[in-house]
């Protein structure tokens, strides 16, 4: 069931407010900033932004004791994400965000940072989305143990996606999320990244990565052919999963979001034949939206050690 979305409604300078004042640890400024959100309706209305804006700061202003207002971890996800998932903000979380997070504009250009076509910010529109996504950002920042608490509780031989927004942001955080995942060979933990100095660095220091943790080299990074190549050498790394630009009609009508769609077919073979186009003489995978379903037998391909090496795509607009 959607979120309902009524006043007031938090607009994308203020969600970035909120943001800010939560990765910076000012907790005091964001108190009051979800106070103002609290007073403009009534908060007694579940899944308005005033409802949530009050169990967020009450969880904060408890310093931590209190309940997360929000499951850490998502248990099943989605229709489209059937397994379990950690999401932290994107931009924020993201330090090897380059086209996905700028599109074609300079750095240092402007103020916003959401000028590419980075999906994750469409979700900000819903109250307990974005609040989640915060709640996970400053848990890493400044309250760990009690995402690893929730870890230890996520029960066993479970598929888990890390980090569907976000990534990785600092050396420490993905040193405590290998940590993590090593001491839970029960389950198979995959995910995307553009986060690839961090990696190169803790492997450059000697780092055995889990054998069940599976990584895609997500595209859109800043850097550059020459790191990609480097972070191809990493055992915990399947392959390449990357945008192409495909007919906007299969992206407004949501073809791309499930094989069983209107359309689907004839997307996937468009964006195979992108594929096919950069990326010669490799072997193409086109997503077809649903994870629990896009190979046989309820697995996905990007945590699939048999589609190692294999380019997988999926399509935007441009």
């Amino acid at each position: 069931m959607k979120t309902k979305t009524k006043a007031p409604k938090v607009n994308r300078a203020l969600a970035l407010k909120l943001a800010a004042y939560g990765v910076a640890g000012e907790f005091a400024k964001l108190s009051l900033t979800l106070r103002d959100i609290e007073s403009k309706g009534n908060v007694d209305a579940i899944q308005t932004w005033e409802y949530y804006a009050k169990r967020f700061r009450l969880w904060i202003e408890s310093g931590f004791t209190a309940n997360v207002p929000f499951s850490i971890f998502a248990e099943k996800g989605n229709t489209k994400l059937p397994f379990y998932a950690f999401s932290s903000l994107p931009g924020f979380d993201c330090p090897g965000a380059g086209a996905c997070l700028f599109g074609d504009r300079p750095k240092g250009k402007g103020k916003e940072f959401w000028k590419g076509w980075c999906y994750s910010f469409t979700a900000w529109r819903y109250p307990a989305a974005f609040l989640r996504q915060l709640q996970n950002s400053i848990l890493l920042r400044f309250g760990n143990q009690i995402i690893e608490s929730a870890w230890e509780r996520i029960p066993a031989n479970k598929i888990l996606r890390l980090y569907v927004d976000g990534d990785f942001y600092s050396l420490e955080t993905l040193r405590f999320w290998m940590r993590l995942v090593r001491e839970r060979p029960d389950l198979d933990v995959y995910g995307y990244s553009k986060s690839w100095q961090l990696f190169l660095a803790l492997e450059k220091q000697g780092f055995t990565w889990p054998s069940n943790y599976m990584l895609n080299l997500s595209s859109g990074s800043k850097h550059g052919d020459a790191l990609r190549a480097r972070m191809e050498k990493l055992s915990c790394v399947r392959g390449d999963f990357v945008a192409v630009p495909v007919a906007r009609k299969w992206i407004d009508s949501k073809a791309y979001q499930d094989k069983a769609n209107a359309g689907s077919k004839e997307y996937r073979a468009e964006v195979l034949e992108r594929l096919r186009e950069k990326y010669k003489g490799m072997k193409h995978f086109a997503c077809p939206g649903n994870c629990g379903n896009c190979i046989p037998n309820g697995k996905q391909a990007c945590g699939n050690k048999d589609l190692d090496g294999v380019i997988i795509g999926i399509g935007i607009h441009t």
